[in-house]
């Protein structure tokens, strides 16, 4: 998640307002209450505190930047180049009000329709959706603001990059899809619906995928799943839940009693209360 826009003014002989980010506005204070000789150097942080995370190896300064260095035309486009800006102050995820503040600051309308240009960023596989109204950048867009991106036609990208966007795990993982888990050797197809609850493709959130996943092992006559078969079915049927993300995926299931894990080898099973709202996904978003 990222930090949201803070409003600085400044008023004296020289004045100024605009929004930055709390990490921006605690540098500037930290600067202006340094004693003498002690002031902290404004800009970039050293080379060795920078984050090193994917799509933030070179800091872009400011929001109209992000959009000229990334060649971002149309608005799904800028909806990435603008993501990545936001989120360069730390966090893997960005929402919709971190966008649409940036487009202000970079002066710069907003989309009149912001989903139904957030859905083609996603129909092109330039962003996912994490759930609970947060997103993140995929690595179709890996070094959006280097400078040598360029968007691709038809949901693709020409960068060259391969590595994932999510530091560590990819959003889609060829191995992963590759690397058939024994626990599965015994099934050969993946239906992608179960009789009586919904199609996995209306699993939006990272928790509905999970208890989807798990629902189908049990009645596959699997007890419980580890996290590396939630990852590999889940990418298998659609939307993947990254690997990463599973635990707070099985953390907000638990919490509301619809999941729970195994003493014995520690893997994630379905409770019937989640199965009963498993049940009720469908018709809340169908």
């Amino acid at each position: 998640m990222t930090d949201k826009a803070t409003t600085l003014t400044i008023k004296g002989k020289v004045g100024y307002e605009d929004e930055i980010t709390p990490a921006q506005a605690a540098q500037i204070i930290a600067f202006l209450e340094a004693g003498e000789g002690a002031a902290p150097t404004l800009g970039n942080p050293p080379a060795e505190h920078r984050d090193s995370g994917r799509g933030r190896a070179k800091k872009v300064e400011s929001a109209r930047d992000a959009l000229d260095i990334s060649g971002a035309s149309k608005n799904p486009e800028k909806i990435v180049a603008l993501a990545a800006y936001v989120m360069q102050d730390g966090g893997d995820t960005f929402k919709v009000e971190d966008v649409k503040s940036a487009f202000r600051r970079a002066r710069e309308t907003a989309p009149a329709n912001f989903p139904r240009d957030l859905d083609k960023a996603i129909s092109s596989g330039w962003v996912g959706d994490e759930g609970g109204g947060e997103y993140f950048l995929t690595a179709k867009v890996d070094g959006v603001l280097d400078g040598e991106f360029k968007f691709g036609r038809a949901g693709g990208s020409t960068s060259t990059r391969t590595a994932p966007r999510r530091s560590g795990t990819a959003a889609k993982s060829t191995k992963a899809k590759s690397a058939k888990p024994e626990v599965f050797a015994s099934i050969d197809v993946f239906p992608s619906t179960m009789d009586g609850f919904p199609a996995y493709s209306k699993m939006k959130q990272n928790r509905d995928k999970l208890l989807w996943a798990v629902k189908f092992a049990k009645d596959s006559g699997i007890a419980g799943l580890a996290n590396k078969d939630i990852e590999w079915i889940t990418d298998h049927l659609g939307a993947g839940v990254p690997n990463r993300q599973i635990t707070n995926a099985y953390l907000s299931a638990q919490k509301a009693g619809y999941a729970n894990k195994s003493t014995q080898d520690g893997t994630t099973r379905i409770t019937p209360d989640g199965e009963a709202y498993l049940a009720t996904v469908g018709a809340a978003t169908s």
